[in-house]
């Protein structure tokens, strides 16, 4: 299959730059792929690029391995991106992105202390924050939260095969904007579920995740910064728009 061979792709990069010690991980769709077990084949889907995460300082690394296993750079793309992203194209003309440093859609992430938790990806908890922080929430993504949420425990710890729901409430408690599109996706899913627009092996198991992460967020204490942006609430823009 197509993504089963763009998956094999984006893991040969990863691992060819940790035999390099350089350090990339994989995240969206494919790594929701690689971490899940799929139960429900509606939640397979097909995937069209390649997403990665890396550090800046190392971007002429980045370059050099990308540019040695055949994938072109891409001039156009790299010379405005203000060296917060990076572009390749690989011989099928997937787009191969590359994130440096901290995640910027709309919301900014910040994965760096983060990323010795996993080998190949992101840490799985980071990776359903990518999702959640969608302001205009996507099927594809309403399915990989679902994916991500069926396939994995949740609880208060960076564990393998867990979601750490006191990490979700910490970076929430700080960010109001983040608060908001986080919660506001929680809500949705789980209102979707109980309507059956989606599907889940155990619906009522994962829509009892969301309620966990939406506990576990509004328990936690908020930041004087958060609650400073509260008090403006929706009068103001939470969030950045973002281009396709």
């Amino acid at each position: 299959m197509p993504e089963r061979e763009l998956l094999t792709e984006s893991l040969e990069i990863v691992k060819t730059a940790t035999e390099h010690g350089v350090t990339l991980r994989l995240m969206g769709g494919l790594a929701v792929g690689f971490h899940c077990r799929l139960k429900h084949p509606e939640h397979n889907r097909t995937y069209h690029d390649i997403d990665l995460f890396g550090l800046s300082r190392e971007t002429e690394s980045i370059r050099w391995i990308l540019e040695k296993l055949g994938h072109s750079y891409d001039h156009k793309f790299n010379s405005l991106g203000g060296g917060e992203r990076l572009r390749f194209h690989d011989k099928e003309d997937h787009d191969i992105d590359i994130f440096l440093d901290k995640f910027k859609m709309e919301h900014i992430i910040d994965f760096r202390t983060r990323l010795h938790l996993d080998n190949f990806t992101i840490p799985i908890t980071d990776l359903l924050l990518t999702k959640l922080q969608n302001v205009k929430l996507a099927a594809k993504d309403a399915v990989d939260i679902i994916s991500l949420l069926e396939d994995h425990r949740v609880g208060s710890s960076d564990d393998m095969g867990v979601l750490n729901l006191a990490y979700i409430a910490d970076i929430c408690a700080d960010d109001w904007g983040l608060w908001r599109s986080v919660t506001g996706n929680v809500d949705k899913i789980s209102e979707w579920l109980q309507q059956g627009d989606y599907i889940a092996i155990d619906r009522s198991d994962v829509i009892r995740k969301l309620a966990s992460i939406r506990q576990a967020i509004d328990s936690k204490d908020k930041t004087f910064p958060w609650k400073l942006r509260a008090s403006v609430g929706e009068k103001v823009q939470w969030y950045f728009d973002v281009e396709e």
